[in-house]
């Protein structure tokens, strides 16, 4: 195998041969620390590699299988450590896995971040997107109102800005939200999760076409996460519950305060609130339950497992500003006393929150086979099967007539994911080949209420996207260059078709209940890339690269024709495709960054690119709430920069402590960003109103801050992140928007740009302290949430309304105990002193939960 590791401190060092040897390595921290390697390059074994990079560190190692190996200081039988592979898991700290590790943080030139598989079960929470909190600049979007992660980054959020990669397949797709925007969502059991590793800005990876504001990659579980050390076959068996939590009553159940408008000197009926019987503090009402088995040899690796998760609607906390309270605003000149409610949202401190439940059944199967010393390919199914609650945002009424809320059906949703990925690495310097392919079809069925004159009737909002994807790439080592040069090229193609589930567009039942046509079409990307990446020497790092996309959607233009017969609410359609259409766009995006590292603690960085994002297949097909797409919309260009440092201390407050910094800051500027407004639409001769549509902004510009700390000193342990965002800002094109300031800092009216602006700070402080012998760990995480950084106000309740939030501090407490190398407990407090708050970047008006307690059980054999 050919291994290029740059001399430098042995922690990075290792990393990087873990990197290229594919080699789960743990060790702990203070094992490396203050030891460096002259490094290597050159066609060796991977344990032969390993032992140079070792040599006179006064290191050992032992491999407990052919994809794990254990870095240690002392004698074997300290440490846990026999010549067997049996290692005791109390004693060391993984220090990273295939994706990365939390090193990266503070050793690479950008802004990247790790979360393990054991922070992604501690963080887990309630909802899918609380396992990514307390990443600097990192957010979930409307995290309470749906089972998805919708990621914003630095406010760059939706439409493959940030791209979420599951074992090198994607599954985001656009969700319609009504009058309040539109979701991109990706699914996945967190109890799949291996690691999950965050590139921050424009990213240049194989994978990464259009991921101008970053990507977060995954790894499904591997057998690294389930035999215990040393052994071939093992299992992990993890069961859990929590509190907080009741079954979803009734569809159409009330619930949030309600007011209206009522005649003067009539009594009002209003309700004020809706089920607050909330369970015991310490009632199990909810949980999820997984078993997973593996087996591992020297050819070939197999994973199997299934997760069970069901939770019931949660209530929200009871203590803080924002809860719902009526409130009388007077005659409204036309004979009627209006009673609305002030607060966050129609929902009151206490209360069950309405369609927050979730139940979902998965499956992941993996089989990983090596030919040779220098092949291997994986094929990999992971089936995601849920049932859970979602409303229309706009459903939940407006300040102004408080009509609360209701129980609305259950959406489903089922997601297939089919994955080959094959890697070539022979002793040649030239190749190092890797291919992925996939293949993701998702079944998504929003069924929302519809009421007019008091008639109540379902509205289908049903879609179907088949997303067929290849990336290809290739590593060369060009030794004729001195130092470090190394070639990256390849890639990639995707293809995605949209429309209706298969059998429902000539169904009579279920086409009359269509509120508007389904977006009906297919979309084709490919590009090519090359990258270049060159460590001079230990001191200086260049790297340079090139992306050609080019995009192409064909969109059918169905349309829902009434055919006469009868009136609301039984209407009767025929869906009928119109002429078909086509848009298309390319763009070539550049991209150079640069590293030096003057000592072995401190390295300095700038990173420049000039990248293009093609539009999406939901911002090319022309659909309800969107109006009109136009024939020349063009693709969005960034430019993105990054000035950055990373200082790591020593003895700072005693002599065995240890301080890690990372220190940026960033300036997205994007051309021609691509967004939704009210456009002049002509509908007579010089005669022109506002209409929905798809349009190209001369610019968005997004700038801040980001912090990110490590102290260390014995068993005590700090983290500190922060993000400040600097500048939010939205330029339009005279003529483009109607009735509307050129430039506003929050986003134009009925953009989904709305929807993205981030809070001015984010802030999150987690404290860790390890006792009795290492078998416990126990910690808290406090976060701090300020106001959204532009507030912004709408002309009227038909707008996209933004979401809004007060300033928030929350506080988390957890605790792992390690019963022996086989078993623990995990436990959690998520919002220790219940308060009443509304996530930053909501965007349905529905208050978080409050105070809940969780606890899991995880064992292997």
């Amino acid at each position: 195998m050919r291994f290029s590791v740059p001399a430098g401190p042995l922690g990075q060092a290792l990393v990087v041969w873990g990197r290229q040897a594919g080699v789960q390595i743990s060790y702990l921290d203070a094992t490396t620390s203050g030891k460096n390697t002259s490094g290597l390059t050159g066609t060796l074994p991977p344990e032969q590699a390993l032992s140079r990079l070792l040599s006179d560190t006064g290191l050992s190692y032992s491999f407990s299988d052919a994809r794990s190996v254990i870095i240690f200081g002392r004698p074997a039988e300290e440490t846990g450590a026999d010549p067997a592979g049996n290692v005791m898991l109390g004693t060391i700290l993984l220090g990273g896995g295939s994706l990365g590790s939390h090193d990266d943080t503070f050793e690479t030139a950008g802004s990247v971040a790790y979360v393990s598989g054991e922070e992604v079960a501690q963080k887990r929470g309630t909802s899918v997107g609380d396992f990514i909190s307390g990443v600097p600049g990192v957010l979930n979007g409307d995290s309470r109102n749906s089972g998805a992660l919708d990621v914003n980054i630095r406010g760059m959020q939706g439409e493959g800005r940030v791209a979420v990669v599951i074992d090198g397949a994607s599954n985001q797709q656009t969700v319609y939200r009504g009058y309040n925007g539109a979701r991109s969502s990706s699914y996945v059991d967190p109890d799949f999760i291996g690691e999950v590793a965050i590139e921050k800005g424009a990213s240049t990876g194989a994978d990464a076409s259009g991921a101008i504001g970053g990507i977060m990659r995954m790894r499904t579980l591997s057998v690294h996460d389930i035999p215990l050390p040393g052994k071939k076959l093992g299992f992990r068996i993890r069961t859990g519950v929590n509190t907080n939590s009741t079954s979803a009553p009734e569809v159409q159940t009330l619930g949030g305060v309600a007011g209206g408008y009522f005649p003067i000197g009539q009594p009002a009926n209003t309700r004020d609130g809706g089920n607050m019987n909330r369970p015991g503090l310490l009632k199990p009402t909810g949980g999820s339950a997984s078993i997973a088995a593996a087996f591992t040899s020297e050819n070939v690796d197999l994973v199997a497992s299934v997760a069970r998760r069901v939770n019931g609607n949660y209530f929200s906390g009871e203590h803080g500003r924002g809860q719902a309270h009526l409130v009388e605003f007077g005659d409204n000149g036309y004979g009627s006393n209006v009673i609305g409610y002030e607060g966050l949202s129609p929902w009151k401190g206490g209360e069950e929150i309405l369609n927050t439940s979730n139940e979902n059944t998965s499956v992941l199967l993996k089989g990983n086979f090596r030919i040779g010393a220098d092949q291997e390919f994986e094929l990999s199914y992971m089936g995601y099967d849920s049932s859970y609650g979602e409303i229309m945002p706009t459903r939940l009424g407006t300040h102004t007539s408080a009509v609360g809320g209701y129980q609305s059906p259950l959406d489903t949703l089922d997601l297939k994911t089919y994955t080959l990925r094959y890697k070539w690495d022979p002793e040649s310097d030239l190749v190092n080949l890797k291919v992925d392919a996939f293949r993701t079809d998702l079944d998504h069925r929003p069924t929302s209420l519809t009421t007019v004159n008091g008639i109540t009737t379902t509205s289908y909002i049903w879609s179907r996207v088949v997303r067929d994807g290849v990336t290809i790439s290739n590593e060369s080592l060009i030794t004729a260059i001195p130092g470090d040069f190394r070639l990256t090229y390849g890639g990639a193609w995707q293809r995605e078709n949209m429309g209706l589930p298969d059998g429902l567009e000539n169904n009579r039942a279920f086409t009359d209940q269509m509120e508007f046509p389904p977006r009906t079409g297919k979309r084709t990307e490919i590009s090519g890339f090359v990258n270049a990446d060159w460590q001079i020497n230990p001191e200086w790092q260049i790297a340079a690269g090139l992306r050609y996309a080019d995009f192409e959607t064909t969109d059918h233009n169905y349309k829902l024709a009434w055919d006469g017969v009868s009136y609301w609410p039984n209407m009767r359609f025929n869906l009928v495709p119109g002429q078909t259409t086509t848009l298309s766009g390319h763009g070539l995006s550049k991209n150079i960054s640069l590293s030096w590292a003057p000592t072995e603690t401190l390295q300095l960085y700038a990173r420049y690119s000039d990248s293009f994002r093609m539009p999406s297949i939901f911002e090319t097909i022309n659909g309800f709430s969107t109006g009109s797409v136009p024939a020349d919309l063009r693709p969005e260009n960034a430019k993105s920069l990054e000035l950055g440092v990373n200082k790591s201390f020593a003895g700072v407050l005693a002599e065995d402590d240890a301080l890690r910094l990372h220190l940026a800051y960033y300036d997205n500027n994007i051309d021609n960003y691509v967004t939704r407004s009210d456009v002049p639409t002509e509908l007579a001769p010089n005669w022109f109103i506002g209409g929905l549509g798809m349009l190209n902004l001369e610019n968005a510009r997004m700038k801040g801050i980001e912090v990110a700390a490590d102290y260390v000193r014995g068993d005590f342990s700090a983290r500190l992140t922060w993000n400040h965002a600097i500048t939010s800002r939205y330029c339009a094109r005279p003529g483009t928007v109607w009735n509307q300031e050129l430039c506003n800092g929050g986003g134009f009216v009925n953009s989904y740009a709305l929807q993205h602006v981030p809070p001015k700070d984010q802030v999150t402080l987690q404290l860790g302290y390890t006792l009795l012998n290492d078998r416990l760990d126990i910690g808290t995480r406090i976060s701090y949430f300020s106001r959204r950084l532009v507030e912004t106000t709408v002309a009227n309740t038909s707008q996209i309304q933004p979401g809004k939030w007060n300033p928030y501090t929350l506080v988390d407490v957890y605790a792992t105990y390690r019963i022996d190398d086989a078993k623990q407990i995990d436990f959690a407090i998520d919002n220790l002193t219940d308060r009443y708050y509304m996530d930053a970047l909501n965007a349905a008006l529905m208050p978080a939960p409050g105070r809940t307690f969780r606890i899991n059980f995880t064992a292997k054999f």
